[in-house]
Formats: C-alpha cells, sequence, structure tokens
C-alpha cells in the first residue's frame, strides 16, 4: 500500500538531531489509519467524497470500498459510447466497484470490452431514451452476470417491432441473467406489448418490484375481447398491453411481489378491485404508486387500501378521488405507512389533514396543492404535538398563515426537508426565523416565490434599526435623509415649507417605492460596514450548518446582505437565486468564499449580475455542474468565455434570453468537452444549422 509518509534514514544516530521543532510539524492526515478514513466518509456526500479522494493514494483507496459506491451512479448522458473512444476508454482505466449504472441519451457502438468490465460489479442497470436494437441488448445482458434490477424506459425502437424475444435462441442467450432479476421496470414505453411482457417476465424466478406506469395499458373489457375474442386463446398479443396479461403475471409472482406502480395509467375500479382480490391469495404489497390514476373511484380505492394493511409507501398525489374518507381509510388500515404522497388531491380537507397526526411512523409527507388544507389541517394534524418521526414535508402552494408555519417549525424538530414554495402568507421574516431558530437538522429548505421575506429573515438584522443606531466610529452623515419613518412608511422626509404631503400614488407605486428606500438604507449600510456579527439580534441561516439545497427564487427582497452575513455553509451543493433582482456582484463575491460546494446555480433574471460576477463565480466554484442565467441582461461574450476557460465540470448551461451573448456561440461552445445540456430557446443569434452542428459536437 503507498502511503504519503516521509522516511528518514540516518546513517548513523548522530546524523540525525531530535529538536522541539519536529513535535510542532502539521499532522499528516495521510497516515491515519483505514477503518478512521472510512468513518469520516460515512458523513460525506459522494461529490466531497470524490474530493477527499484526491488527497493521496490512501484517501483514494479509502473511497473504494463497497460501501460508498453501492449508492452511486455512474452516469453515461448524451455520448457515442465505444470502446474505441473515450470515455469508455478511460472508465476502462477504472478498478472503482460501482454497483450502478444509468445510461441516458447513449448510442452505442462496439461495447463489448466496455460492457465486460461493468458486468463484472454491475447489479443496476438503467437504459432511459436508448437507441439500441434488441440484438444489441442480448449481447449487453449476457455480459451482465451480477444484475438485479433494470429500468428499460423510453426506448420505442426496442420494442416497436413487437418481436423483442420471439426468438427461443436469444431467450436462451440471455435467461440466465434475466433470472436473477429481482426489480422491473419498464415504464414509459409505448409499444410494450403483452407478449414482450410475458417473455420478459417468464425468465425471471421472482419479482420483488415491477414498474409499468406510464405505459399504454388497456383496462376496459371491450377492448381486451377485441383482441381476445374467446378466453380459449390466450396467445398473448404483440399489438396491444392489457390488463388481463398483467394480472396474471402479477398472480404468478405474488408470493414475492412487494411494490408495484401502475401511476399515470388508466387503471379504473373494476382493475383495482380485481388486484384488491389478490390478497386472499397472500399478495401483501409494501410500495404501491397510483398517481394521477383518473379513473379510480372513491369505493374502490379504499377496498383496496383496506386489503394493503402492510403498506410503507403510497403514492396517490393527483388522484382526485383521493378525499377525507380516503384518509380515514389510510390512517385506520395502515399502521405501518411510512411516506405518504397526496400533493395535487383538491378534494382533502382540513378534517382529513387532522388525521394524519396519527400516523406515528410516518417519515416522509408530500400535501402540496392539496387547496382545502389550510392551517388548521396541519396544526391539528402532524404538528399538534411535538413529532419527532416526520423527516420531509413538502407543502407548496397551501393557504397557510404564519402561525401555523412557526407551529410546524416548534413541534417538528427533526425535519431534513421542508418545502414552503409559493406559501406566500405564511413565509415571512417572523416565520423564517422560527425555522431557522427550531430546524437546525435541515438539508433542504425551498422558499421560492416567497416574494414577502427579506434580508431580515435570512440575517436576523433590523436594517433600519441598524442605520438609524448612533454609532461614533462611522459617519452615517449620508444616511440622514433616511428617517425611521421613511423605511416603515416609504416617505422621504425633507426640509420642504409643505408640512403636509398627500401622496397620490397606488399600493404597487407605494410597495416600489418603499423597496427602493430600503434597497438604498442596505446598500449604504453594507458599503460602511455598519453591521456587526455582535448586532444581529435574530437568527442567521448560516446556523443550518448542514444544509444542502437552498432555493430562494422569486424571493426578490432578498439583497447582497443576505449573501455576506447569511449565506456561510461549507456543504450547500444546490442554490437558486433566480428573479432575485438585488444582488449583485459584491454578493456574489463575498458567497463564492463562504460557500465553495455549489455544484447548481441558478441566476435567472438577475438583472444586477454582471461579468465580473461571471468571473468570480466560474473561479471560485470548482464543482460547479450547472449554471443558469437566463435573462441576465448586463452579460456580454466575457462571460462565454470565463465559462470555457474556468469551468472543468460543467454539464448544464442555460443562457437563454442573454441577448448579449453571440459571437462564435456555436464553435466556442463545442470546446467544452463535459457539456451535455445547453439551452439557448430564444436565442435569435443561432439558426437550426447551427444548432444541429452544434449538438452533433456535444453528443459525439
Amino acid at each position: 500500500m503507498l502511503q504519503t509518509s516521509n522516511f528518514f534514514i540516518p546513517k548513523t544516530m548522530e546524523s540525525y538531531e531530535l529538536n522541539d521543532k519536529d513535535y510542532g510539524s502539521s499532522p499528516s492526515y495521510g497516515e491515519l489509519p483505514m477503518e478512521i478514513i472510512q468513518h469520516i466518509y460515512r458523513f460525506l456526500s459522494f461529490p466531497d467524497i470524490q474530493v477527499a479522494g484526491k488527497t493521496c493514494q490512501r484517501w483514494r483507496e479509502a473511497s473504494f470500498k463497497i460501501e460508498f459506491s453501492k449508492k452511486n451512479i455512474v452516469r453515461f448522458s448524451k455520448v457515442c459510447l465505444s470502446d474505441r473512444s473515450s470515455p469508455a476508454q478511460d472508465f476502462l482505466m477504472s478498478n472503482r466497484p460501482f454497483r450502478n449504472y444509468h445510461f441516458e441519451e447513449v448510442t452505442f457502438g462496439p461495447i463489448k470490452n466496455i460492457m465486460s468490465h461493468i458486468g463484472n460489479t454491475a447489479e443496476e442497470i438503467i437504459f432511459d431514451n436508448v437507441d439500441m436494437g434488441d440484438k444489441q441488448l442480448y449481447a449487453i445482458m449476457s455480459l451482465l452476470p451480477k444484475i438485479r434490477a433494470i429500468t428499460i424506459t423510453r426506448c420505442s425502437p426496442l420494442f416497436m417491432s413487437g418481436s423483442f424475444l420471439d426468438n427461443i435462441d436469444d431467450r436462451l442467450s440471455v435467461c440466465i441473467n434475466f433470472c436473477r432479476i429481482q426489480d422491473l421496470s419498464l415504464k414509459d414505453n409505448q409499444y410494450l406489448s403483452d407478449a414482450i411482457l410475458l417473455r420478459i417476465t417468464e425468465m425471471m424466478h421472482s419479482i420483488h418490484a415491477l414498474d409499468l406506469s406510464g405505459c399504454h395499458i388497456a383496462y376496459h373489457n371491450a377492448i381486451q375481447r377485441r383482441f381476445y375474442p374467446n378466453d380459449v386463446d390466450v396467445t398473448p398479443s404483440e399489438s396491444i398491453l392489457t390488463f388481463k396479461f398483467i394480472m396474471s403475471i402479477i398472480s404468478m409472482h405474488h408470493q414475492n411481489l412487494r411494490s408495484l406502480n401502475l401511476s399515470n395509467t388508466l387503471i379504473g375500479p373494476a382493475s383495482l378491485i380485481a388486484l384488491s382480490d389478490l390478497s386472499f391469495k397472500g399478495f401483501i404489497l409494501q410500495n404501491v404508486g397510483l398517481a394521477n390514476c383518473r379513473q379510480v373511484n372513491n369505493i374502490s380505492l379504499q377496498s383496496f387500501l383496506k386489503k394493503q394493511n402492510k403498506l410503507l409507501t403510497l403514492d396517490l398525489s393527483g388522484t382526485i378521488c383521493v378525499n377525507d374518507s380516503c384518509i380515514d381509510v389510510i390512517v385506520k388500515n395502515l399502521p405501518l405507512l411510512q411516506e405518504l404522497n397526496i400533493s395535487g388531491c383538491i378534494n382533502i380537507t382540513n378534517n382529513g389533514s387532522s388525521l394524519l397526526g396519527k400516523l406515528k411512523y410516518l417519515k416522509c409527507l408530500n400535501v402540496s396543492r392539496c387547496d382545502g388544507i389550510q392551517s388548521e389541517g396541519l396544526t391539528h394534524g402532524v404538528a399538534a404535538k411535538p413529532n419527532a418521526t416526520l423527516l420531509y414535508l413538502q407543502m407548496a402552494h397551501l393557504q397557510v398563515c404564519e402561525e401555523a408555519i412557526m407551529a410546524l417549525a416548534k413541534n417538528l424538530p427533526e425535519l431534513r426537508v421542508l418545502n414552503l414554495s409559493h406559501c406566500v402568507n405564511g413565509v415571512t421574516d417572523e416565520s423564517v426565523q422560527c425555522i431557522i431558530q427550531n430546524l437546525r437538522w435541515l438539508r433542504d429548505l425551498s422558499l421560492e416565490n416567497c416574494f414577502r421575506i427579506t434580508d431580515v429573515a435570512l440575517t436576523g438584522i433590523n436594517i433600519s434599526q441598524e442605520v438609524l443606531a448612533p454609532n461614533p466610529q462611522n459617519s452615517i452623515d449620508k444616511l440622514h435623509q433616511l428617517s425611521l419613518s421613511s423605511l416603515a412608511e416609504g416617505n422621504i422626509s425633507n426640509n420642504s415649507n409643505h408640512s403636509i404631503k398627500i401622496s397620490l400614488r397606488s399600493k404597487a407605486e407605494a410597495e416600489i417605492v418603499r423597496d427602493a428606500i430600503r434597497k438604498k438604507a442596505m446598500v449604504a449600510t453594507y458599503e460602511m460596514n455598519l453591521i456587526r456579527e455582535c448586532d444581529m439580534e435574530g437568527y442567521s441561516i448560516k446556523q443550518l450548518q448542514g444544509l444542502k439545497s437552498l432555493y430562494l427564487g422569486g424571493c426578490n427582497k432578498i439583497s447582497d446582505v443576505s449573501l455576506k452575513y447569511g449565506l456561510k455553509f461549507v456543504e450547500l451543493q444546490n442554490l437558486s437565486l433566480s428573479n432575485c433582482q438585488q444582488i449583485s456582484l459584491t454578493g456574489i463575491e463575498q458567497m463564492v468564499h463562504t460557500c465553495p460546494s455549489i455544484e447548481t446555480l441558478d441566476l435567472s433574471d438577475c438583472e444586477s449580475i454582471n461579468d465580473k460576477a461571471i468571473q468570480s463565480i466560474t473561479v471560485n466554484l470548482t464543482r460547479l455542474r450547472a449554471l443558469h442565467i437566463n435573462g441576465c441582461s448586463q452579460l456580454t461574450d466575457h462571460t462565454l468565455d470565463a465559462i470555457l476557460v474556468n469551468c472543468k465540470n460543467l454539464q448544464t448551461l442555460s443562457i437563454h434570453r442573454c441577448r448579449r451573448i453571440y459571437t462564435d456561440i456555436e464553435d466556442r461552445l463545442s470546446e467544452m468537452s463535459t457539456l451535455r445540456d445547453l439551452k439557448i430557446d430564444n436565442s435569435p443569434n443561432i439558426d437550426n444549422a447551427c444548432l444541429l452542428r452544434l449538438k452533433k459536437r456535444l453528443d459525439y
């Protein structure tokens, strides 16, 4: 094992004299025991482990442990994969034991070597919108002896002919590897048929998870009779996928099947009742997906749920028949439920939401866009009393008050994810301060389009008080014109002879004036360094030290003050500041140093962002993978130069509506070998021919 330790080999004892300086040298972390390094890795995300593995050989070897590679996915996106070129040749040199692989919009060339290398360790593989034929898939599957889970989604050419696996010899060549598969996902395949599905599942000894969401499944008896006129003739059709054959497959594997997803299909009451009847044969599910199943009615859904009392995960999002009585059935019959998604179920009211507090093991709850749920439904439900079990709460687009959000923050202390996007009425400076005070374990916080919050929410600093507070160490002569009344009411005082003024402004105009005054006060305070750490009476968002994702898009009262005094996160990976028009170079320069781990940054429609700000971002955020700068009208070609020179890991770039970026954009972007997703919609400077040539360079 290679180590970075320094060895001293003296010729004689006198040739080396020990002194006190040797004990005062900095510690060598490369000499830590392997067990300690691996224990440190357990607290890190995969990008952090990648960076840590570059420090020395010992830390690199520690990252190879199977425990860490199991959670990681190797993703090949929008490339031509061939043994003769990169990235296949580069990956063949890797000796890390990855288990999960994702191929997205990939074109395959000769791939025997790379697939043999992948097959040595691969246990899960995903083919997403991959252009491949049946023979090519047979060859790939023959090289994957350890595969346990497979996803084939949006692969139209594979199933379009209907002849997939129709040859006995082809089935024999892959049956050994197919028989080991336990999790099968064929979602979003419009050409999937009864014959193809039966051929695949017949080779599998035991199916634990089946995902057919988004497939064109025929549930109606009249359609099924058209293709199967006599019950005697059971030859599966190559032209249609019917629920009749799906039921036969489920019946065949009902003893082992634990996860079933039929979301985004036309499943109706009769089909759901047929599934319910299988419970008498020992059909016990743990995970069910029935999202956006709009043909299901209340009675059939309740009948199904009553017989599946071992459910751990239930997705009913967008299924409009779900109402308070369904919630009552869920609470009474699914005591072990841990994850519940009822987003978009508009018929649920406060009465139904109040019952959710009885689910003792509920860890994840999504009630976004449930128009009938308001403040009382939450304060009398999951937040009625202290709840240390709930970890994930999604409640975007709800009409809730400030007091309800504060009650949630106080009674749900273990929350890791909180989504309050578009909760305009309830998300205020006071409620955000309460969140920061109580939810110290948050990892993901979304406050998008909560436009009432200001810098006070994120920093705990009251700008008006700080500006007007006497400070002998700083000259505030420039701020005399900003009195307390002007900050509170938006009226600029003056020494004119007119003691009374009648404002003819509308409410919207008055709000604009108040914003302008507040911004002027904040900028002056910021530039004169009137704010001190000891002056912060409230709570700063930087106290949420483990925060990894923060979404503030549309919070247009947030300014550079928040970026300087609030955003200080070593682990922050995703940050959205879109439409925060008071963000400028001053705040960006501070933010890139205090949040060095950012991988996804959205600055769309931030009109004050200029080329120097992008220069600072690209130089300091070395992990940046996705950058969105749509509608930043001040950006020029210098921004593109900074991106091309400094961004070594950028995969997604969105620059549409940047009308001043146009010179040689096709040739210059083609130089970025890592770029996979480019968004330049609505740009009049690039014609279709340029886009086609650029796409070819990006894909190949």
